[in-house]
């Protein structure tokens, strides 16, 4: 058509006076023609393909490509050239577009993913740390959202918006299957290596779908957010389930190690503590092979959880400190190991800093000795953990020894003034520590208490009694002090 016209154009309007608007002429019998052309073509059932190719010459190439190109040479009036197709043709193709995505996000993705649940089963004594699930599943949406945004901004906005509403229904389809073959393989797999993998696999899906999500959302963003919200939801829950299952996975192997932890035997042996550190590099090789970001929520949760395990043995007070020696050994290896944790959860791209503070801070109160810096300390433990409660710091407190009630007094009401502040109350989920740390009962501050007692009293009596010159026998025992013995029979408790 364009070779035709630019031949007119140098051959034959020329013979024409120019009130006869000769080009003009030619223009609008070779548009009739075109037009159809395009209605012979549409009046019979044509390939998804063939719609898309006509549709884009329909918007675009026609007026682009070729009265674009004619009208640069010699002026063109559009006004009395007729739209190629009526509208109602125009409107059976877009529809036509959009039944097929409804045909793929209906019957193919339902049909992939059954596959993909027999795999699951089939393939769990492989271990394969990625699925062709989710590369399957945007490789057949994106073919219609790439043509369909190339023909025109409102027919993509519908594919995209009709992709979105079938993807939720598809994603919450993949969750329910999901948990499922978490919860047949709790009651009947062996939950090995394969299974680990098979999770991860599963995780592994999620970020690119959720990529794909936001595409629709973008190429739609007048639809409607419930859709995107369905979506999102479903992809949370497998990524947070799956977070569970391999954290329980890791802390059933170093849960009996975290039972020895400040304990007195601990204060000695570094067993309990290498042995969890063992574990949870071991551990991280398999799950270092889940992509981000699903990988810094299993990381964090770790960490999360490990440090919840430390201040929950210090919060049992299974350690009392009964003088400034053993409050120093209690510390420095609460600090020897927190300062090992860091390391280790750094090494691991951990993104929850934010907890590697606590077991510093409460070592630091446990080894302070005047009212003063404590109170100080106890200060900044508030502020980064605003979900520490008083009954907290006061077990902390029973721990290091403290029963002079008045300081006591002195110190809890930093953690009162905060609490009546009502500060916690804007404390988020993610930054929560304390509130998952139950804390035992005051019998040890009893128990702490007759102690002291016991020492005092024996001191008075060791004082008022007259002393008795006795001739040095090399057999008697040398007696211990009542707070040396009491120290040595707690270490030997366990």
């Amino acid at each position: 058509m364009v070779d035709d016209l630019d031949a007119a154009r140098r051959n034959v309007v020329s013979v024409y006076p120019e009130e006869f608007q000769a080009f003009q002429v030619y223009v609008q019998s070779y548009h009739r023609a075109v037009a159809r052309r395009l209605n012979i073509i549409t009046s019979s059932q044509l390939q998804i393909t063939d719609v898309y190719s006509l549709l884009d010459w329909f918007y675009n190439i026609y007026n682009r490509d070729v009265l674009g190109t004619v009208g640069m040479k010699t002026p063109i009036n559009y006004s009395p050239l007729e739209p190629l197709l009526h509208q109602d043709t125009v409107d059976r193709l877009e529809q036509d577009c959009l039944n097929t995505v409804r045909e793929k996000v209906t019957t193919e993705l339902t049909q992939v993913l059954d596959e993909e649940e027999r795999r699951w089963a089939q393939m769990l004594h492989i271990e394969e740390y990625q699925s062709n699930l989710a590369r399957s599943i945007i490789q057949r949406l994106t073919v219609d959202l790439d043509r369909s945004t190339a023909v025109s901004s409102f027919l993509g906005a519908r594919v995209a918006r009709c992709s979105l509403n079938g993807l939720s229904d598809f994603l919450y389809s993949f969750q329910r299957k999901v948990e499922m073959f978490h919860e047949t393989q709790a009651e009947f797999g062996d939950r090995g290596d394969g299974y680990i993998s098979r999770t991860i696999a599963l995780v592994n899906c999620c970020p690119p779908l959720r990529s794909f999500v936001q595409r629709c959302r973008q190429c739609d963003p007048q639809g409607s957010e419930e859709s995107t919200q369905r979506a999102n939801s479903s992809l949370n829950r497998i990524i947070n389930q799956s977070v569970r299952v391999l954290t329980e996975k890791l802390f059933e192997h170093i849960r009996p190690f975290c039972d020895k932890l400040v304990k007195r035997k601990w204060l000695n042996n570094t067993e309990a503590f290498e042995a969890i550190e063992a574990s949870i590099k071991q551990h991280f090789k398999k799950f270092r092979r889940m992509d981000c970001p699903p990988y810094q929520i299993l990381v964090g949760e770790v960490h999360r959880r490990i440090l919840v395990e430390y201040v929950r043995a210090i919060m049992r007070g299974r350690v009392i400190c009964t003088s400034s020696k053993m409050r120093k050994r209690m510390a420095f290896r609460l600090q020897d190991e927190a300062k090992q944790l860091k390391g280790l959860f750094k090494d691991l791209e951990s993104g929850s800093s934010w907890l590697d503070s606590v077991l510093a801070h409460l070592a630091d109160i446990i080894l302070l000795e005047d009212t003063p810096s404590i109170q100080m300390e106890v200060a900044v433990l508030v502020k980064e953990f605003p979900d520490i409660r008083k009954k907290h710091v006061s077990t902390l407190l029973n721990v290091r020894g403290m029963m002079r009630q008045a300081e006591r007094e002195e110190i809890l009401n930093i953690v009162r003034d905060f609490e009546s502040s009502g500060s916690s109350a804007l404390l988020c989920r993610d930054h929560a520590l304390f509130s998952d740390i139950p804390v035992t009962s005051e019998v040890h501050c009893i128990n702490l208490g007759l102690i002291r007692v016991a020492m005092t009293l024996a001191n008075w009596f060791s004082e008022a009694r007259p002393r008795r010159h006795r001739k040095k026998n090399p057999r008697n025992r040398t007696t211990l002090p009542l707070e040396r013995l009491t120290e040595e029979k707690d270490m030997d408790d366990d």
